[in-house]
């Protein structure tokens, strides 16, 4: 029989059911999550199963109903949410093993003394820690973790169909700009994001007017900016950037493929998984340096390029230099597709596994 474990989530996102289902195969997993959606998100991004959700009454019921004693382990994987500190507290009384994962969080010199007290009491009583990379482990010790609790796996979602072999021809990539309707002459640099202010693709249109007439931005996600973003792109009448709505994981792979060079100008992402689909089509990256993603993964100048938040000049001349660079741009692209190999939802599934078996 299947040990038990109870894990707890934000909301049910493919990077987390995908993962919940590669435990499942050695444990009976049972999964609640806070919300049904949110975030935002367009609702065809959600996975559906046999999950309890918090935000209804059957939901809030069922939870209520659960006896932690019947559960080998607790995984939280957002421990801050209230379901999740709640069942610290009771696993703490009941000496249940409780573990903790963290994507990934910028790390800041000074923090609210209360709260970094209550983060210390919720986080140093756990059994294990998952980290996604060193920014998580440092997060963690930080908060009283013991350092061989601390168990690092590669944080991704990432299938192998989601990989090349090796990045597209120039005539690869321009079949597909015509199968998806896109310019096919000139250089593409892609974007993939909701359209919301926190991924700073308002600064970047405005930024890429700067940029040569065959340099074409493609932006995928949709969003309530997108009426923004417009307005600027006929303000500064720019013929070179696109705007396309959202697009599920499957449908993005063309996208990806179809581009030169993925940007990401976000102003915060805990981790940005989008820099690892775009790496995995044989992409090189710019990206902002407050992305975890873009701190864990890219080695500045040999897979892409990291540039300062808030500066869309720079990480414009950066694309810029890729762009209109084939044989450095090349190199980059199999630099990128080489350093995201390890990088797969089976590979991180045996990481979070051994740390299991270890409690």
């Amino acid at each position: 029989m299947k040990k038990k474990i109870l894990v707890v989530g934000v909301y049910p996102a493919p990077y987390r059911t995908n993962l919940f289902l590669k435990l499942a195969e050695v444990y009976d997993v049972t999964v609640v999550f806070e919300h049904a959606g949110g975030d935002e998100r367009n609702t065809e991004w959600f996975t559906s199963g046999k999950y309890i959700i918090l935000d209804t009454e059957e939901g809030q019921k069922a939870f209520a109903s659960l006896n932690l004693k019947e559960f080998f382990a607790v995984i939280l994987y957002e421990y801050s949410v209230p379901a999740a500190r709640k069942l610290i507290v009771q696993c703490k009384l009941k000496r249940i093993p409780y573990v903790i994962n963290c994507d990934g969080v910028m790390l800041t010199p000074h923090g609210n003394p209360v709260k970094d007290l209550y983060k210390r009491f919720l986080i140093s009583g756990a059994s294990a820690y998952l980290a996604s990379g060193e920014h998580a482990k440092e997060y963690f010790l930080r908060f009283g973790a013991k350092e061989e609790r601390i168990h690092i796996h590669p944080f991704s979602a990432l299938v192998p169909e989601d990989f090349v072999d090796a990045p597209l021809s120039d005539e690869g990539k321009r079949t597909l700009r015509k199968k998806l309707g896109l310019p096919v002459d000139g250089k593409l640099a892609i974007g993939v994001g909701r359209f919301i202010p926190l991924k700073r693709y308002a600064e970047l249109i405005a930024a890429w007017a700067e940029m040569p007439a065959d340099c074409n931005l493609l932006l995928v996600g949709g969003g309530r900016e997108e009426e923004h973003y417009r307005a600027i792109i006929e303000e500064k009448n720019l013929s070179n950037v696109i705007l396309e709505p959202f697009r599920t994981p499957v449908e993005l792979r063309d996208y990806y493929r179809a581009a030169d060079l993925f940007v990401h100008p976000t102003s915060y992402d805990v981790w940005g998984l989008v820099l690892n689909e775009a790496m995995a089509s044989g992409l090189p990256v710019v990206a902002s340096d407050h992305c975890i993603a873009s701190l864990e993964l890219i080695r500045d100048g040999e897979n892409g390029y990291r540039t300062p938040m808030g500066n869309e000049k720079i990480l414009c001349e950066r694309a810029r230099e890729l762009l209109e660079n084939p044989q450095k741009r090349a190199a980059m692209a199999k630099e990128a597709l080489a350093t995201i190999q390890f990088y797969t939802l089976e590979n991180m599934a045996k990481c979070q596994l051994a740390a299991l078996e270890k409690l």
